[in-house]
Formats: structure tokens, sequence, C-alpha cells
């Protein structure tokens, strides 16, 4: 059989999908922009309109539920039409409520313009945009390419906790706000317009491959498998998939992993200032560990896409457990450490998280799937709530950090327990056939 010519690739020859890899990794450090700077504002935030711990965290609590309740409808829309209207209209509606939320001056105000504007606006358009480019474009190196755009996230509490602290200190928070929205509006909307469906939408193939790629099925058989058929073996419909009990153990280990991380997006500064530090120091072991966190979880999106998804949840969630143990019962500067290292890879497994859907369930519902796992994250919503009322009860974080220490120990134990439905289903399948 003749060869075909070379399907075109994009700028330069080059795989269109490499150049979304950067293109998102900008789109996904911007943002970060809403969850890295919560907890710099906190503090500033509650004396300011003289609020409790409870009280405003709430407010970042109703945002949790928020993105829960908007997950499934962003799923859909990204599904339908693909990623680049939902981050168009994130990215345009959230910096617009940086810009507006300086301007608040009382509580319900704040409450109004943080929850229908900047929340509504960053749970829709970046992130969760990008982890369904990454499955879309690409299924080889599928966890890689997610790993990309969740170490960006990190790159972007990296460079912007500390920096924004250093803002709001000279500044106040106000006037930090105002040029996190400009950024936000200047740079995220441009790179939207660069963001395409998928590979197929390009004339291209997931990967980048061609189909000189591909071995020469016809001499075998009269019939040719098309090459996206062979490169893309399984897929499961969406109440398919909600009916295992391996979606219900990723939803809880993922609902463990995003409640601690809610919580100290809004609570880290504050639980490190509890600790004994200042604000600004606080501020800068939360960009440490975010830095920690960017090479982890590049070589765990190279780990996932060369050994078990699963094995690798397992171990983050405890990791995760020890290091909100070791942070609860010891005030010392090792075990301070020793929680930045365990929390910056067992809150960082987002890519192989994300990816494990893609194994599991397929491409063709994944980003309902993944919206789904958000509706149920919901419920890790209350975490933030639930420590700040225990730190107005009782003066301490000790509670808060040994609850979430359990959670985890307990979403190990029943990762350990999970199995992968597409053997399952081809083991179905199988026995059917022999029958």
């Amino acid at each position: 059989m003749k060869a075909s010519a070379p399907i075109k690739q994009g700028p330069l020859g080059i795989f269109y999908g490499w150049w979304l890899l950067g293109i998102g990794a900008v789109i996904v450090t911007i943002g970060s922009l809403q969850t890295s700077v919560t907890s710099v504002f906190f503090l500033p935030i509650q004396r300011e309109l003289g609020l409790s711990s409870a009280a405003l965290s709430l407010v970042f609590t109703l945002a949790r539920f928020e993105g829960g309740l908007e997950g499934p409808m962003a799923g859909w829309m990204i599904d339908k039409w693909g990623p680049r209207l939902p981050i168009i209209i994130g990215a345009a509606l959230g910096g617009t409520g940086l810009l507006v939320l300086a301007q608040v001056n009382s509580y319900p105000y704040f409450v109004i313009v943080y929850l229908t504007m900047v929340s509504l606006g960053f749970q829709m358009g970046f992130l969760q945009c990008m982890h369904a480019v990454a499955n879309l474009w690409f299924i080889k190196y599928r966890t890689r390419a997610m790993s990309v755009y969740s170490s960006s996230f990190r790159v972007g509490w990296a460079i912007f906790t500390p920096v924004v602290a250093l803002m709001v200190a000279a500044n106040g928070w106000r006037s930090a706000s105002i040029a996190l929205g400009a950024i936000v509006l200047l740079t995220a909307l441009p790179l939207a317009l660069l963001i395409k469906r998928s590979p197929e939408s390009m004339g291209l193939l997931p990967d980048g491959i061609t189909d000189q790629d591909e071995p020469d099925k016809q001499s075998d058989s009269k019939e040719a498998t098309p090459v996206a058929e062979t490169h893309v073996p399984f897929n499961m419909g969406f109440r398919e998939s909600l009916k295992t009990s391996s979606f219900w153990i990723i939803a809880f280990s993922t609902t463990v992993r995003l409640a601690t991380q809610t919580a100290l997006g809004v609570h880290a500064i504050p639980i490190f200032v509890w600790k004994g530090m200042g604000e600004q120091a606080g501020a800068n072991i939360v960009g440490l560990t975010a830095g920690i966190a960017v090479p982890m979880i590049l070589i765990l999106g190279w780990l996932g896409d060369k050994m078990s998804k699963k094995a690798i949840l397992l171990v983050a969630q405890v990791s995760l457990a020890l290091g909100f143990l070791v942070l609860a019962v010891n005030d010392s500067l090792v075990g301070l450490y020793a929680f930045v290292v365990l929390f910056a890879f067992g809150g960082n497994v987002s890519p192989v998280n994300y990816s494990i859907l893609g194994e599991y369930f397929g491409r063709t519902v994944f980003a309902r799937l993944r919206g789904a796992l958000g509706t149920i994250g919901v419920i890790g919503g209350l975490t933030p709530v639930y420590a700040g009322w225990i730190f107005d009860k009782t003066d301490s974080y000790s509670m808060v950090l040994m609850t979430f220490s359990g959670l985890a120990a307990a979403a190990a134990f029943l990762l350990l327990l999970m199995r992968n439905p597409q053997r399952q289903t081809f083991l179905v399948d199988s026995n059917h056939d022999q029958s």
C-alpha cells in the first residue's frame, strides 16, 4: 500500500497539541489566581470588614458549592462546543470580578461579587477546560499533558502567593486585586482564541500520530480498522460510568484531596500564623510548597504514563494522612518542612487523578465525568468554614488537621480495593462471547 502524504501538524511542522501545552500552561497559571491569593487576602479582608473566621470562610465554602454545581454544566459545554468558549467566558467574568472586588465595602457586597463573578469565572474557564484539552489531544501522553497543566497551576501559586503578599503589604489588597484582574483580562482572553477543539477538528489524530505511524492492516483483512479506532480502544458511557464502584472511589479520593486543598487555600497563612509565623513568612511557605510541587507534578505525570495510576493515588493519600498528622502534633521547623514535602506530593496528583478517568472510562464523556467529580466534591467545600468555626471555638487548628489526616487514610484504604472497570467489562464481554 502506498503511504499517503503526511498530515499537516501545525506551526513549524510541530503537532498542535504540543503548542496547546504551552498556551494552556500560561492560561492555567493565570487561572490559579483565585485560589493562590485567597489565603493572602484572608486576614486583611477579615480585619477591614470586621468578620469572624467562620463568616469569611463561608464565602469560600459557598464558592466551592458553586463550583460543584457549575462543573457538570461546564463539562457539558466543553463536550458540546469545545473548551474555547468556557475559557473566554470564564476569563472575562473572573478578570472583571477582581476589578469590581476592589470596590467592595461590606460583607454582603463582597459575597455577591465574589460568587457571581470571581468564583464563577475562574471555576468555569481554566483548569477544567485545559484538562479536557489534554484528554482530547493526547492518549499515550495523556497523564504527562495533564501534569503540565497541573504543574502550571502550582507555578501560579509559587509566584503569586509571595508576590501578592508583598503587594498587599505595600499597597493593600484592593490595589493587588485590580492588578490581578488586569493580568487576567490581558493574557488569558487573547490566548483562549488559540485553543482548538480537538485534533480531529484540524485533520489530526491524538498524540500527533499519522496513518504512517500505524501498521498497514489492510494486508491482513479486507476491511481496515480506522487509525482513530485502533488508538482509542475503549469508551464507556456517562451513566454506565456512574454505575461503577471505581468511579465513586475516585470521587471520594478526589473529594478528600480537594477538600484539604480548599481548606488550606483559605487557611494556610492563618495556620502558619497560628504556628507562630508572620503573614509574609506564611506566604513564603505556601510559595515554597507550590514550588516543590511543580517538579513533583511533572515527575508524577511521567510516572502516570509508565506505572499504575491507582498505586500513585494510594501513596498520595497516605502522604496526605502523614503530613496533616505531623503538622497537627509537631511545632518544630522539621515538622513544618516535613509537612511541606508530604503535602507537595500528596496534594498534587491531579494529572493522575483525572487521567485515570480517561484510562478507566475513555475519551467521549471525560469532561462530564470530571464535572461530576466537582459536583460530588462540593461536600469538601465545607472544610473552610469547618476550619474557621473550629478555630473560632478552640483558638486552634489541631482538630481540623487531625480530621484531614483521618479522611486521607480512609481514601487510601478504598483505593486499595478499587478495580479497573475496563478490565472488568472486557472479561465479562469475553466470557459472553465464549458462551
